[in-house]
């Protein structure tokens, strides 16, 4: 329950019954409830003699009611605790506030984007009193309350910080002031990067210890959802190293929730993961407004069938009150039905295709040279190419995951997607190259970003080029990708292109080389007034194709997969097919339909979901699915309804004669 209420106005929270919010829990079949300790407003909701309760509650210990109510009707409770972004202590301790680049504090900032509101007062967590009193805080709550969870909140830098903090550690840790200009070609700044990662990490890993030293059976989750967001977030893979489960909230579609339902499967220490979303339309700022039937059942079923709970974010009224048809109408009827699902989820995912989601590679070059301040505060390329190359593998019926750095030696797929990975450490590219030797196969687009993997496709990159607007010509060899493309058509880049040479030719074929506009982009010229049509051919390489000991690289120059026309975007799907071989599934569902594929205790799964962005969603009819199998039977669960299906040549086809959201299938003999 979103419930981050002010307390000078009586009304707020005068309605507030707990009696009627856990018999609508119960009601509706909930499992486990997030019952708010502390908020973003710093006013506890419970006595304290850390920091102050919420005045309005007058005494009355909300937390320590909800837990015991909860327990009582057999229901679990996580605790939420918001972390760094604390009105109350921003506003009794002045030397805690995180100081933007400017010298601000945000809460002198006024309707602006990215917190900049004036309401959320926002502490650094490399303040050590500011740490202590977290630690005093957490270890409070665990002392008085006995709960099964606890999710901190708030784990990120909104933005780049300067306090004085900040400022002594780096100086304590490096030597140097903290920079002021974005430098990516500059190894400091890399490593700059990376500490505040490692910062932001040890700060969670301390809030854990915290509790952990009390109650050390107590699940805590860390809000895992800034992994999406950029570097200056500080948020990264690592934050997994103090959280017993990856948890966090989303708002955006359905995409979105796959691509990172499958991520948090494979990062999570354990399962299953959580996944949380807003009962509000489409998030929480449309407090009135809430989402149909079919979407919430549509989110819950997909955290399910990734391995994952689901947890409704839904929002208080600011008198207390809630709205009692959330629960025992729709999240009732909704979860009886997904409730069926249960004992059939939690095996083992197959897939063919992995995308890495690079957590410490969260920027875009082209903020090389700009100062601090202007940094980007949304996510960028790092972001949307890998969700649009995972766009288009659900697309072609292409069986993927996403995965964190971990999961990369290890990965089982046949293909491994580097999409627009700006840095690769290390550490990571040891893990790279051990899954190569495995007889993985990798597709690149864009950065090359380690040295290491330049001298694997014997390359060097030699820069970027300077034309915003470019093209990709296929050579001979490369027609098999670039089909419909041509040396008098090539392939459209509407955006810059890494350059290389070839330094090592052996095994190297070019699959498509460099061309450029008549004239230079961004300026008064022009060739044509309203495009920038291709004019000058370049030997320079924009596609290859490595040949390794135990497997194959194609790199491209730039991140295709971005690319808007359905004939470009095919050509990203060739060199997906080629590399991968044969498929573990094939399928002739529409490019919304996703089939996931699991192996439970011996019997395989699928489950076929209809991920259609806006509602009413359409039902989908006479879908088929080929699956190279010894059984001979489908059964559509939970009802045990056999489906159609023709088994030969050690392959079974079904077929799935009408969808609406989901179809989940067991196989057997």
């Amino acid at each position: 329950m979103d419930m981050h209420i002010a307390d000078d106005n009586p009304v707020y929270l005068s309605h507030l019954n707990t009696e009627e919010y856990v018999d609508a829990l119960k009601d509706a079949g909930i499992q486990a409830a997030m019952v708010k300790a502390k908020p973003h407003t710093g006013l506890c909701y419970y006595p304290t003699r850390i920091g102050e309760m919420h005045k309005n509650l007058k005494g009355y210990d909300f937390f320590g009611d909800m837990v015991q109510k909860c327990h009582e009707k057999g229901i679990k409770v996580v605790a939420y605790y918001s972390q760094i972004f604390d009105n109350w202590a921003y506003e009794h301790h002045l030397s805690w506030r995180m100081v933007c680049a400017d010298g601000k504090c945000f809460r002198e900032y006024r309707n602006l984007s990215n917190f900049r509101t004036g309401r959320y007062g926002i502490v650094c967590p490399n303040n050590p009193e500011y740490r202590e009193y977290v630690r005093e805080s957490l270890q409070e709550l665990c002392q008085n309350y006995e709960f099964d969870g606890i999710f901190l909140d708030m784990p990120f830098w909104p933005d780049i910080c300067f306090c004085p903090s900040c400022r002594e550690r780096y100086f304590k840790e490096t030597g140097k002031e903290l920079p002021r200009m974005i430098d990516w070609n500059n190894p400091d700044f890399l490593e700059y990067a990376y500490r505040r990662d490692q910062w932001m990490t040890d700060f969670a890993k301390a809030s854990t210890q915290a509790v952990k030293e009390i109650r050390p059976n107590v699940i805590v989750e860390h809000q895992f959802s800034r992994i999406t967001m950029p570097w200056s977030d500080g948020v990264s893979e690592e934050l997994m190293d103090a959280s017993d489960v990856a948890s966090g909230d989303y708002y955006g579609g359905f995409l979105q929730q796959t691509f990172i339902n499958k991520y948090y499967q494979n990062v999570s220490p354990r399962l299953p993961f959580v996944y949380h979303t807003s009962r509000c339309d489409p998030e929480l700022t449309y407090h009135t407004t809430t989402k149909t039937r079919d979407e919430l059942f549509l989110h819950v079923i997909t955290a399910l069938v990734h391995n994952g709970a689901f947890l409704l974010v839904d929002a208080i009224n600011p008198d207390g009150s809630i709205v009692p048809d959330v629960y025992h109408r729709t999240m009732k009827e909704i979860y009886q039905k997904t409730s069926q699902y249960e004992p059939y989820v939690g095996g083992k995912m197959i897939h063919d295709v992995s995308i890495w989601l690079a957590s410490h590679a969260k920027y875009s070059p082209d903020e090389t040279g700009k100062e601090i301040s202007e940094h980007l505060h949304e996510p960028g390329v790092y972001l949307d190419a890998p969700v649009s190359a995972a766009s288009i593998l659900r697309a072609e019926n292409i069986p993927f995951s996403v995965i964190g750095s971990r999961n990369i030696a290890d990965d089982p797929s046949k293909v491994l997607i580097l999409s627009h990975v700006s840095h690769i450490r290390a550490e990571e590219m040891d893990a790279i190259e051990r899954y190569l030797l495995r007889g993985g196969n990798l597709l690149i687009s864009g950065p090359i970003g380690s040295k290491r993997l330049q001298k694997l496709l014997g390359v060097r990159v030699t820069g970027r080029t300077e034309h915003t607007f470019t093209y990709m010509s296929p050579t001979e060899a490369g027609m098999q990708y670039f089909e419909g493309f041509s040396h008098l058509a090539p392939l459209t880049v509407p955006m810059r292109q890494t350059t290389v040479e070839i330094e090592n030719p052996t095994d190297l074929t070019i699959l498509a080389k460099l061309t450029l506009p008549y004239t230079m982009t961004g300026t008064g010229r022009f060739a044509a007034i309203h495009s920038n049509p291709p004019g000058i051919y370049t030997d320079h390489p924009a596609a290859i194709e490595k040949k390794l000991e135990h497997g194959r690289i194609i790199w491209t120059a730039a991140p295709i997969e971005l690319s808007k026309p359905y004939m470009s975007r095919l050509v990203f799907f060739r060199m997906v097919k080629k590399l991968a071989g044969s498929l573990s599934l094939e399928s002739d569902a529409p490019k919304y339909v996703e089939t996931l594929h699991w192996i439970k205790e011996g019997k395989d799964y699928l489950a076929v979901i209809n991920e259609q962005e806006e509602p009413p969603v359409v039902p989908v009819d006479h879908i088929h699915i080929t699956i190279p199998t010894a059984y001979v039977k489908a059964v559509s669960l939970p009802e045990g309804e056999e489906l159609p299906c023709e088994a030969s040549d050690g392959k079974m086809t079904i077929t799935i004669p009408h969808l609406e959201i989901v179809k989940m299938i067991r196989l057997q003999n």
